[in-house]
């Protein structure tokens, strides 16, 4: 008899799988983990691009203060004829008031300043000012500034710029508010406008020394290129735009700018701004104000002064630093040189909080 056994078919085996809803579910959480990891990541690369560009500007502004602060006891050189200084009148004064004496020492410092502290080329196309002062009996006395300081040539030639010798032919008139107001109105063939307030900057370095010996062995070559391939090298930020600066940031809103306490060549308020009523903005003191544009590369400051059409005047060094300023569209900018330029959507200017500058470094 056969035994005969019957099994029971096998199940249909089933592969485990996913919907499609399920994949596009883990596709979704993945996008989003990596897109919160690629924004960390690139926040932590903007934060260091910021400290490598406060590095920078730290070293820029440790040289620059240092030659800024030297003016404030610099000895000024004033060829007077001693006989202004003798009491020549009935009330025993001399012709040449002391009050004077101080305006041309102020005159004298400023031009200096302009000279040795450039940050635009015509600081260095111009020769040196003569300056005026008024004495005792009405009458105008000018002293002539004959002799070019040896750092200012020393400038001229690094920019391919012959040394000045003789005497100072520049117009002063006008020398109570920006130095001067003559001579060249137009930059070099080829020069390029926009850099040159880096340039300039570079230079001042370059020829300065700073801890014992020369200041641009503080900077690492990374540091230091020429954007515009004219021969003439700048500092970069990190992003590598040219970090720019602004000798007489009149413009720049910062306690540092206090508009309480007279310019530092000024210390007696000599300038008769300080007396002329009608003269709203006094000539307060002003600290070099170092900026890098930050990470959108855009300065949010104006460096140069406009007229009244809007007309940029971007070479010219012969307007007051503590006026205030038009955009090229022809709107009041309010203050100078340094007056914010950054516009939002409602028509409102509003913090440049992505510029990286000395003045938050010093405030700190």
């Amino acid at each position: 008899m056969l035994d005969i056994q019957l099994t029971r078919p096998l199940a249909p085996r089933y592969r485990p799988s996913f919907t499609l809803i399920e994949l596009l579910v883990v596709v979704a959480i993945i996008g989003i983990m990596s897109s919160m990891v690629l924004y960390t990541l690139a926040g932590a690369q903007t934060d260091a691009k910021v400290s490598l560009t406060r590095s920078t500007i730290e070293k820029l502004n440790a040289v620059i203060l240092e030659e800024w602060e030297g003016f404030r006891y610099r000895a000024a050189r004033i060829d007077i004829d001693p006989d202004m200084l003798r009491p020549q009148l009935a009330d025993g004064q001399p012709l040449l008031r002391p009050r004077e004496g101080a305006r041309l020492r102020m005159f004298v410092l400023r031009d200096l300043m302009r000279m040795e502290l450039p940050d635009r080329m015509s600081d260095l196309v111009y020769s040196p000012a003569y300056y005026s002062a008024t004495l005792s009996n009405g009458a105008t006395y000018s002293v002539v500034n004959r002799i070019a300081p040896g750092k200012y040539n020393s400038l001229r030639q690094r920019i391919g710029i012959a040394p000045l010798i003789g005497g100072g032919y520049t117009d002063v008139v006008k020398a109570i508010y920006r130095l001067p107001v003559s001579g060249p109105q137009t930059p070099p063939p080829e020069f390029n406008v926009e850099f040159q307030g880096a340039e300039m900057l570079y230079q001042i370095v370059a020829s300065s020394t700073h801890g014992g010996g020369s200041a641009l062995e503080a900077f690492r070559p990374t540091e230091i290129g020429d954007v515009d391939g004219d021969g003439l090298p700048e500092f970069l930020d990190a992003w590598g735009v040219p970090i720019r600066w602004l000798r007489w940031p009149a413009g720049y809103a910062s306690p540092l700018n206090d508009t309480t306490s007279p310019d530092a060549m000024d210390p007696l308020r000599s300038d008769l701004r300080w007396r002329d009523g009608d003269y709203t903005q006094k000539p307060w003191q002003l600290v070099p104000l170092i900026i890098s544009a930050g990470p959108d590369g855009v300065f949010d400051v104006s460096f140069d002064i406009q007229d009244s059409s809007g007309a940029g005047i971007a070479y010219a060094t012969n307007l007051d630093p503590y006026v205030g300023s038009y955009d090229t569209d022809g709107s009041w900018l309010g203050m100078g040189l340094g007056a914010n330029i950054d516009e939002d959507s409602s028509g409102n200017f509003s913090a440049a909080d992505d510029n990286i500058t000395n003045y938050s470094l010093l405030l700190e």
